[in-house]
């Protein structure tokens, strides 16, 4: 049986060297009975960091998304948002007109 390579990739590139050693680990070693435990517990911590990083960059996210759709909801930031597009093309306006 092969393994192949690079089927499940880890956020930590160290986690995925691991994890290859552990396919080459399996194919040249699969009949010895616990010659892999040490890369097989190195690639549970590496699993439970890469669930944790996930977790933030998800919580991350839709912290973002809530802000983004409070704003988008709120007439008084869409007013504040549109008087700032406004200043920001006047001022683009001005730099261009003053430079030619």
């Amino acid at each position: 049986m092969s393994f192949l390579a690079g089927t499940h990739r880890f956020l930590d590139p160290k986690c995925n060297e691991i994890l290859d050693q552990f396919y080459e680990c399996i194919e040249k070693k699969s009949r010895a009975v616990g010659s892999c435990d040490s890369l097989l517990a190195q690639l549970y911590r590496c699993k439970k960091e890469d669930l944790e990083t996930h977790r933030q960059l998800n919580k991350t996210e839709t912290e973002r998304k809530q802000r983004e759709r409070i704003i988008a909801r709120d007439p008084i930031i869409q007013k504040k948002l549109e008087i700032l597009k406004r200043l920001q093309e006047k001022q683009k306006n001005e730099s261009t007109s003053s430079s030619s």
